[in-house]
């Protein structure tokens, strides 16, 4: 039996005090110290950190293999561009509407949740941005791992087929596979202790970095594909009776799909800028230019005679040992940033927000990298399709959060801003009835559910009873999500006013 002694010591090392100055006196439920507001001395972004992340973040696997799983679809690389760059810019918009909320503010996205949804309300946006975290974590961290076996194949070439049959086919990886991604998962583990404000450093050295690698692949690609002639003359290739406008829509949303994420975890970043304005504009300007340079897979096509949409998989064609080398190096390199910064910290300040007396953002980062490990995440990258049916799907639960903290925000509370002491007090403005503002919920419904059957379609095709027409609507979820939340959660706060200030300033809108 565990003495009592010992229960105590125990406790004193694993909970974790609030702030008595910010959080209710009697209650550790809502504050900690990585929930509570930046310090000023510890917001030292500024704004070319900020857009050093969306340069870095546009020349990372993830987002090229994005760009060429559209290719690998069936578009020809020119309406894949297009439509790259459309998404894109929608999604700026976005990432940088709640980004400055949080540079104002100084505050994460868990605690701009409670503003919106109440302080028990905010459970809902923190725990489907949580669920998606790990996932994502697991996806870089496997395209990663690629990098790291490119730079062992070029040290090595016999490691491409050690043990190469142990495992079935079944399993979609093999033991070089495996065992890269093992190492690489190791190797990051240690860049978990990197404090928020130093990484920004990183993000200066990737910056200096990644735009060569990108530049040199793509310079690459149009060689390797004899100009750009064989690239334009590449014919769509639909499928499946789809027409070109679905997928050309499709494409679209997939774009915002791979930074849909971003549109909700921006304020885990931009709440350390030293000022807000400078924020958004990092991201408005570099966002949709750097995230639209890369389409590999139809130069693969004309060279290999076959669509490969993951570009390390390519680096592994190459005969250059040394190049294999170093841009599998530079690829894992910046596989670590974008998942510390889009993925690990965001679940770390959703894990914190819903265990404040148990988990920091520490905790929470290396719980992350193990869900990552334990859900296998070569299976979501076996195919395309695969791939472009997990990214589509759980945006429907995205786009109503951004609609309903925007909405919110713009709308309501712009010339004064948050009550950020009320924040985190039970009872205060943001509990609204019993610590859930119906408004934001109802809105995030009405949001979601009517994406519903087109998240069922993407999941089994062969679904019945689901028209091309709705389909076609259903292409820009996303989109659909945020427009339809938005205008709810307006419409609802006219109809039933919400009480945006306290104290002295109080007043309904």
């Amino acid at each position: 039996m565990i003495s009592l002694q010992k229960l105590r010591q125990y406790q004193r090392h694993t909970h974790l005090p609030a702030d008595p100055s910010i959080a209710d006196v009697n209650s550790s439920r809502w504050s900690n110290k990585d929930l509570d507001p930046v310090p000023g001395p510890d917001k030292k972004w500024e704004w070319y950190h900020v857009a050093g992340f969306w340069v870095v973040e546009g020349f990372s696997v993830a987002q090229i293999q994005t760009a060429s799983a559209t290719v690998a679809l069936g578009l020809n690389p020119g309406l894949a561009l297009a439509a790259m760059f459309l998404g894109n810019v929608l999604v700026a918009v976005a990432c940088a509407g709640v980004g400055y909320i949080g540079s104002k503010h100084s505050i994460n996205f868990p605690v701009i949740s409670r503003a919106s949804f109440g302080l028990w309300g905010s459970y809902l946006p923190i725990i489907i941005r949580a669920v998606v975290c790990p996932i994502w974590y697991g996806i870089i961290a496997y395209t990663g791992s690629l990098g790291v076996q490119a730079m062992i194949e070029a040290i090595w070439p016999s490691f491409q087929t050690w043990h190469i049959n142990a495992f079935p086919s079944s399993a979609d990886i093999n033991a070089p596979g495996l065992l890269s991604f093992s190492i690489y998962w190791l190797l990051s583990l240690p860049f978990f202790f990197i404090r928020m404000p130093a990484l920004r450093w990183f993000f200066l050295v990737k910056m200096c970095l990644m735009p060569l690698l990108g530049v040199s692949l793509f310079t690459w690609a149009v060689t390797a594909a004899k100009g750009f002639g064989p690239l334009i003359r590449l014919p769509n290739k639909i499928d499946d009776g789809k027409t070109l406008g679905y997928a050309f829509c499709y494409a679209i949303t997939t774009a915002i799909s791979a930074c849909s994420t971003f549109a909700v975890n921006m304020p885990d970043i931009t709440r350390y800028a030293r000022k807000p304005g400078a924020s958004a504009l990092g991201q408005l300007i570099c966002l949709p230019i750097c995230l639209t340079l890369m389409v590999l897979a139809a130069s693969t096509e004309v060279v290999y005679g076959q669509v490969i949409w993951n570009p390390l998989e390519l680096v592994q064609l190459w005969d250059n040992r040394p190049a294999k080398f170093f841009v599998g190096l530079l690829f894992a390199f910046a596989a670590i940033g974008t998942n510390l910064a889009g993925n690990s910290i965001p679940f770390g300040n959703d894990i914190t927000a819903l265990f404040p007396r148990y988990m920091n953002l520490r905790r929470g980062q290396f719980l992350c990298a193990f869900l990552g490990f334990i859900i296998c995440p070569w299976k979501i990258e076996a195919s395309a399709s695969r791939f472009l049916g997990f990214l589509n799907g759980y945006t429907i639960f995205l786009g109503p959060i951004s609609g309903v903290l925007m909405c919110d925000y713009y709308l309501f509370r712009r010339p004064k801003g948050y009550d950020v002491k009320q924040l985190y007090r039970s009872g205060g403005i943001y509990w609204y009835r019993s610590g859930i503002n119906f408004r934001a919920l109802v809105a995030f419904l009405l949001g979601m559910v009517p994406q519903l059957p087109g998240l069922a379609y993407q999941i089994n095709p062969n679904i019945g009873g689901i028209s091309w027409n709705y389909l076609g609507f259903a292409s820009l979820g996303w989109l659909d999500g945020l427009v339809f939340s938005a205008i709810s959660y307006y419409a609802l706060c006219l109809l039933y006013p919400l009480q945006v200030h306290s104290d002295s300033e109080c007043s309904a809108v």
